[in-house]
């Protein structure tokens, strides 16, 4: 009897142990699943049910989200023409104009003669009326006309007077004829015309206007010792070669 309790004690106490056993070891396994379970937020198993809590967004929170998306001001794309006010010279019949073309890919320099219907003939759009416009209004009529037609996105239009032409010849560095557009002196019209070369002799510089022959000297009026003169229409300017 006495064998046979302790045989039945004995088989107890191990039972016991394997169970123990086996409850201990369920429990570190699990704290080891949780510790490596992947999270796709990187974080920590203590957090998940913090993190779980704030995820969960409440209708004020969501309310509250639309009023701050609603509040931000989106600005609308600003199709008006702003245009001129109407600067620079009135347009005739009979002016002579200049109309530079820019910003394009093959930039004009165009010439032209307002017609006797007031009207300019310019490359694409063909005949314009400007009669009556002033220059910066014609600058927005013809830019408006190569937009709208589709011939250009984009387009810079300048339009000037043309009040005439003077030429510049001798030892300046590009010369040839430009046109006189408002008031221009000696030195800027040398200027213009890419300045002196390395052999101007800038102490005799000739210009002939009309019958009349006239010299003056080019460092004297930028020492400011002798007045700069105005070069009129028609107007040839000529820096002569220095010899040494």
């Amino acid at each position: 009897m006495k064998a046979r309790r302790w045989f039945l004690t004995g088989l107890m106490f191990t039972a016991a142990c394997l169970c123990l056993s086996g409850c201990a070891s369920r429990s570190i396994g699990d704290q080891r699943m949780a510790r490596y379970r992947p999270d796709g937020s990187r974080r920590r198993p203590s957090e998940w049910a913090e993190r779980a809590t704030d995820a969960a967004a409440t209708p004020d929170a969501v309310a509250a989200a639309v009023s701050n998306v609603a509040a931000i001001s989106v600005p609308t794309a600003h199709t008006g023409h702003t245009g001129h006010e109407g600067a620079g010279e009135v347009l005739r019949r009979g002016d002579g104009i200049l109309v530079y073309l820019m910003n394009i890919p093959r930039p004009e320099e165009i010439r032209e003669e307002v017609d006797e219907l007031g009207a300019v003939t310019l490359p694409l759009i063909g005949k314009i009326n400007i009669t009556g416009l002033r220059t910066s209004q014609a600058e927005d009529a013809i830019k408006d006309a190569y937009i709208s037609g589709g011939f250009y996105r984009k387009i810079d239009v300048i339009v000037m007077a043309d009040a005439g032409t003077y030429y510049v010849r001798g030892e300046v560095k590009r010369p040839g004829s430009f046109p006189l557009s408002g008031d221009i002196t000696l030195i800027q019209a040398i200027i213009t015309a890419g300045g002196y070369t390395d052999f101007a002799k800038r102490s005799k510089i000739k210009v002939i206007s009309g019958s009349r022959d006239m010299t003056f000297d080019g460092d004297k009026i930028e020492d400011g010792e002798e007045a700069d003169p105005l070069i009129k229409a028609n107007d040839t300017i000529i820096v002569q070669r220095r010899w040494m």
